[in-house]
């Protein structure tokens, strides 16, 4: 199971991933076309 949340962490405003790392969206619902993702920033 893929939960559908995510904490990444952003210094000096990029994204601090290791090398090997990245981010994707996965959608397994095939039935409903439409799509909203929503992007929270915390300071």
């Amino acid at each position: 199971m893929v939960p559908p949340h995510a904490t990444l962490p952003v210094i000096g405003g990029r994204l601090e991933l290791g090398t090997w790392q990245s981010v994707c969206l996965v959608d397994t619902n095939v039935d409903n076309p439409d799509r909203h993702v929503r992007l929270s920033f915390l300071a």
